[in-house]
């Protein structure tokens, strides 16, 4: 059998100065392409998954991430498909040549040297596991399927496998710890800063343990392969026989080998692993606390010490890496993987991504999805969220969030005050933290928040002074054109269906005085089935107009973020007037019990509130006073009709007005414009040509 030849090398027996001597060769044979990158991880789940069907012991691949059929590979000059058949190729040509197999196992690692220490030793598990699982599909389908059973025919395959109980278990087995050590190898690879913050004994200790288990992986795979091969020619009257008895117990001794330096590497990584979690919080953090030339090593820190692709592109549906992200400002999404309601998804789009301004400045920064679960583990819920989300949005997203290191996400949570609500935490072009929550700003004013900064922040409220399109942009096309045409309009809010009947009747008397005001139907916060009540009575009653329950959510989401966004910048209400009223409002209106209306028109700066009885009190008098609407304009009419007296300060506008029979007895003119009283002068206009006649008839010196 093949599995007894070319025993003369036994590393067992290595003193620690040979096995030095085997770690030397090894690193000789190993030069990685840097540009060969192939996931790992990822692929050992497809190898998991394929002996789940072989052997019971391994787990259901459905609790697998969905998309683990789908290995990524980047620079090979081939397919994954080949390169593994290669590997299998090489293995199987191995197994028939009787040589040493300390030296093809030698052989093997000068084919795998291009590779890093985790490909080496996953492709080499999944070229074993294809071999193996192409021998199982077979036997299992020979009684049932008449392809099969030609093919294993062709092949001198065994029809009976419940002869090779003792040969199986021992292969199952073997397979099995050579994945476990497979896991630790892959666990070691993606510690993160090793150079930076493991003590050097730790790190070449460790190194060379795993070097050891690396070569005692291949060179199981070769014993693995042997055994297969031995099945497929194996006659009747040799499965009972010594040789394939010594054969499994030589499985069994590989078996003890690597349980042995699996608990070994196992114990080096551990201690590796409380190194890094000592000092790599603080690194971290240190890491904010000091300027940089541009964003590259916080982004690297943060997300790519295992990848150097760690992010999705959905748009352009490629993968890319931190580089792309270098002068721009990054704007990191955190929230847990269902993100948002649907209805704040498309706003968020709507206000980032279809932003008018988004074509002119949407280079200028990027921002990146980085979705933390609720709890310490990624549940199949939580994955299946994420996949659909992120191959629907248009913009970045972390490729593996659940690889993401336990003191990163602790950092997060702990300096960035992360909640499990959504936040948008800034970083500037050198990496500095502008803004630790950007999110109201980004409702509010969409991609003219730009650079999303803190002092931004505070400019936009400086400049901030048309109310109503505060309160309403991008909710609704409608609202959008009353604002932009200078109508005159109410906001109404009120879960009280007598009192909204009553205030449409005050409203369509209102009209019918020849006064024109628009009235919108905005709910109240957090609308529920009576909202739904209301909206179907206004339909059948013909009502006011009313926005749907899904924009009335988005309206009271612009509220509470105005509400926030003051209260971060705190002398933003000393600004305006108009934002101190809604300031108000937002006190008052938040109590769903309680009745209101915003009066105003299209972009001027002065907005009206009125709230409970005083609604009703006000507007029952404005049809009374259709006259002074016409020349007062609507604000000055309802405060005269409320008993505030007119501003008494003139305005400083100037106007000229044709003379008019009366209009110098009136006693106040008011002006167009802001409808404050204005002082009146007298101009007299002659024509010119009857002065000069006048002067050459001596009427005028």
């Amino acid at each position: 059998m093949s599995l007894l030849r070319g025993e003369q090398f036994d590393p067992c027996l290595l003193s620690s100065i040979q096995e030095d001597l085997l770690i030397m060769k090894i690193l000789r044979i190993h030069d990685p392409n840097h540009r060969y990158k192939i996931d790992a991880r990822q692929l050992l789940h497809v190898v998991e998954n394929t002996m789940h069907f072989i052997s019971p012991k391994f787990s259901d691949p459905q609790s697998n991430y969905m998309n683990s059929w789908n290995v990524e590979v980047f620079g090979l000059e081939e397919k994954l498909g080949y390169t593994i058949k290669k590997i299998s190729h090489e293995i199987l040509c191995k197994c028939h040549k009787n040589g040493d197999l300390h030296e093809e196992t030698m052989m093997l690692f000068e084919t795998l040297g291009p590779f890093r220490w985790d490909a080496k030793v996953v492709l080499t598990l999944a070229a074993v596991v294809s071999i193996y699982g192409e021998f199982w599909l077979i036997t299992q389908l020979v009684h049932r399927n008449s392809l099969a059973a030609l093919t294993a025919e062709l092949k001198q395959m065994p029809k009976e496998l419940n002869m090779l109980t003792i040969q199986l278990k021992a292969l199952n087995l073997l397979i099995d710890t050579m994945i476990e050590a497979a896991n630790l190898v892959l666990d070691f690879e993606g510690l993160p800063l090793q150079q930076q913050l493991l003590d050097d004994d730790a790190i070449v200790v460790t190194k060379s343990r795993m070097y050891i288990t690396v070569y005692w992986i291949l060179r199981s795979s070769i014993s693995c392969a042997s055994q297969i091969a031995d099945f497929r020619t194996m006659k009747d009257n040799q499965v009972h026989s010594n040789s394939t008895s010594i054969a499994a117990w030589t499985l069994f001794s590989l078996v003890y080998k690597l349980s042995g330096l699996c608990n070994d590497l196992r114990e080096k990584l551990r201690t590796c692993q409380m190194q890094i979690g000592r000092r790599f919080p603080e690194k971290i953090r240190d890491l904010f606390k000091v300027s940089h030339f541009d964003n590259q090593e916080v982004l690297r820190v943060l997300f790519s010490l295992k990848n150097d692709l760690p992010l999705k592109d959905s748009l352009l549906e490629k993968y890319c890496g931190i580089q792309e992200l270098e002068n721009k400002v990054v704007i990191l999404l955190i929230s847990k993987p269902e993100l948002f309601t649907s209805e704040k998804i498309f706003y968020l789009v709507q206000r980032m991504h279809d932003h008018p301004l988004h074509k002119k400045i949407g280079g200028s920064y990027a921002i990146i999805w980085v979705p933390i679960p609720y709890s310490q583990t990624w549940s199949l819920t939580d994955e299946m969220n994420f996949q659909f989300l992120s191959n629907s949005l248009p913009w970045l997203s972390i490729r593996h969030p659940w690889s993401l290191h336990s003191s990163v996400v602790n950092f997060i949570r702990q300096e960035w005050s992360y909640k499990d609500e959504p936040v948008m935490v800034v970083l500037s072009t050198d990496g500095v933290v502008t803004n630790l929550n950007a999110i109201d700003m980004v409702w509010l004013w969409g991609a003219n928040a730009f650079p999303f900064s803190t002092s931004r922040e505070k400019e936009l409220w400086e400049q901030e002074n048309r109310i109503l399109e505060l309160l309403i942009d991008g909710i609704d096309p409608l609202l959008t054109n009353m604002v932009e045409e200078g109508k005159h309009f109410c906001i109404y809010g009120s879960d009280n269906i007598s009192w909204i009947k009553e205030l449409n009747d005050t409203l369509k008397k209102i009209k019918s005085a020849g006064i024109q005001l628009e009235a919108i139907y905005v709910g109240y916060r957090n609308p529920s089935k009576v909202a739904e009540n209301i909206l179907d009575i206004s339909i059948e009653e013909n009502l006011s107009i009313s926005l749907s329950t899904t924009k009335m959510k988005l309206f009271w989401l612009r509220l509470e973020s105005i509400k926030n966004s003051v209260a971060r910048v705190e002398q933003a209400a000393h600004y305006s007037s108009s934002l101190q009223k809604v300031l108000r409002l937002l006190e008052y209106a938040c109590e769903t019990s309680n009745d209101w209306v915003i009066i105003g028109k299209g972009l001027s700066t002065d907005v009206m509130i009125l709230k409970g009885r005083e609604v009703q009190e006000c507007l029952n008098l404005v049809p009374e006073l259709a006259e002074n609407v016409a020349m007062l304009g609507l604000f000055s009419a309802i405060r005269c009709s409320m008993g505030f007296p007119l501003p008494v300060k003139p305005c400083y506008h100037n106007e000229i007005l044709p003379a008019e029979e009366g209009l110098l007895t009136e006693e106040t003119v008011v002006c167009s414009r802001c409808k404050r009283p204005v002082e009146k002068f007298v101009v007299y206009q002659c024509n010119v040509t009857e002065t000069a006649e006048a002067e050459q008839e001596g009427k005028i010196d």
